[in-house]
């Protein structure tokens, strides 16, 4: 697939079919994350790979506490539509964690984002390569931080980037419609 398709066709995948996915497709998804931009060359990610299906219900059990949570506080109504069952249903869910002191250069402008800019970058390049090879994902944030670094035993000192459930998708998902382009010239204000 040409990669113009592929970032088009990319969807968040809600719903997984059982099957496994292979540990050569797993390492090929890993790979590509680990191939992601990232300030001075510092790669600030590492990878806990969940497969245990009790495991998986725990971090499961505290989405769906975020989600109703959100719900709770009159969050967007999007937030009632979908489920979490997904992430019990993945057969395979990658958490991304990074180092927020591995930020580069930022560090000495007060700007550290670098490290969750490349963790960001690496989870989308894991989620085109699983497109490519026809696998389904998503990029979950829907969980109080806090709760599931103490569930993956993840130290004080590393962040979570997300939870990225990937297996063979159940069924399609229809491209949702893209906004138009903002696009400005020179400066900010100036039109195209």
């Amino acid at each position: 697939m040409e990669f113009k398709d592929l970032v088009k066709t990319r969807r968040s995948c809600r719903s997984f079919e059982p099957s496994s996915i292979s540990e050569e497709m797993l390492a090929v998804i890993l790979d590509a994350g680990r191939w992601a931009p990232n300030p001075l060359n510092l790669q600030p990610w590492e990878f806990i790979i969940v497969t245990d299906p009790e495991l998986k219900a725990e971090i499961c059990q505290i989405a769906e506490e975020a989600r109703q949570e959100v719900i709770d506080k009159g969050g967007p109504g999007w937030v009632t539509k979908y489920g979490m069952d997904y992430l019990k249903e993945a057969p395979v869910l990658i958490t991304v964690v990074f180092d927020p002191s591995r930020s580069g250069l930022g560090n000495f402008f007060n700007q550290p984002h670098g490290a969750v800019q490349a963790a960001s970058a690496c989870v989308q390049n894991m989620m085109l390569a699983a497109a490519d090879m026809g696998l389904g994902s998503l990029w979950c944030t829907f969980f109080r931080p806090e709760k599931l670094q103490a569930l993956l035993n993840v130290p004080d000192n590393l962040e979570i980037a997300g939870v990225v459930p990937i297996g063979k998708p159940k069924g399609s998902v229809e491209p949702p419609p893209r906004k138009d382009l903002k696009i400005h010239r020179q400066r900010y204000g100036q039109p195209s």
